[in-house]
């Protein structure tokens, strides 16, 4: 395990080990993902078959949780190669063309990328589960080579267990890790945080290289039961990360680089050097 050296407070975790607990993509930016074993890494450093689905309005401009919270609701994953979402109401939808059909222009973040507008059906179904018209785009490959990308958002156990506890002495719910939709879950023997300050991680011939801690947004506060916005954690976060060195405000997990072919889960920095 490699560390950054730019300052005293990463010496506390010079003796620490990271294991990789759980691995997700999200086929559809936006909706819920799946848990898989192991992941394909891409040129860009993300994991293959992440958010290279997207839901837009008519006109092709990005739809997120932001627009509409009841997206958190609905969530896609693959089947024998297959794209399959599933709604609010448990219902499958019907069945996404693929890389075949006419090409529309996605606006994202500023960014234009060119994909395959996946059908009336599908737009129907979805804008059924949303309450709001809108269309489902594959942009495929170029979900990992636009200017905007961020490749692996990571989080750890031990932090969200450090932020669940500080939510219980304010009297608050603890929340899911699936509400900050990381695509690796860190465990181990690491303090509280650690992962903000570790320049790469070596897992064996594949690695993580930290890029930034990830300032969040307002989908934590959004409640995977009833898509109901809340407070809490972010107004928590944003009060945590004042007292941390290497956070950003209101930060909590990292974007980082994915190297190598492939990560699975089980996965330990101990593992590939022999020792923490």
């Amino acid at each position: 395990m490699s560390l950054d050296k730019r300052g005293p407070h990463q010496a506390g975790i010079a003796m620490t080990a990271f294991s990789i607990e759980q691995i997700f993509i999200y086929p559809v930016k936006s909706l819920g993902g799946m848990a898989i074993p192991e992941a394909e890494i891409t040129e860009s450093g993300s994991f293959a078959g992440d958010r290279e689905w997207i839901v837009t309005r008519p006109d092709g401009r990005l739809l997120w949780q932001g627009d509409i919270p009841r997206m958190t609701l609905l969530s896609a994953r693959f089947k024998g190669g297959t794209l399959i979402l599933r709604g609010h109401d448990g219902s499958s939808g019907p069945k996404p063309r693929g890389s075949l059909g006419p090409y529309v222009t996605v606006q994202q973040d500023g960014y234009h990328l060119s994909g395959v507008d996946q059908g009336d059906q599908v737009a129907d179904w979805l804008t059924d589960q949303l309450g709001s018209a809108c269309r489902l785009v594959r942009v495929g490959i170029e979900a990992h080579r636009w200017a905007g990308l961020n490749p692996i958002h990571v989080v750890s156990t031990v932090s969200l267990t450090a932020l669940n506890a500080r939510l219980a002495e304010i009297g608050e719910a603890a929340v899911e890790m699936e509400r900050f939709r990381p695509n690796v879950v860190l465990s181990g023997t690491h303090a509280a945080f650690a992962e903000e300050m570790a320049a790469q991680l070596q897992f064996g011939e594949a690695s993580l290289s930290l890029r930034e801690p990830c300032v969040r947004c307002e989908l934590p506060n959004i409640s995977l039961k009833d898509a109901t916005r809340g407070r809490q954690p972010l107004k928590l976060i944003g009060n945590m990360s004042r007292g941390r060195p290497a956070a950003r405000p209101a930060s909590f997990g990292t974007y980082c680089t994915a190297h190598g072919n492939s990560l699975r889960v089980g996965m330990s920095t101990r593992d590939a050097n022999g020792s923490p």
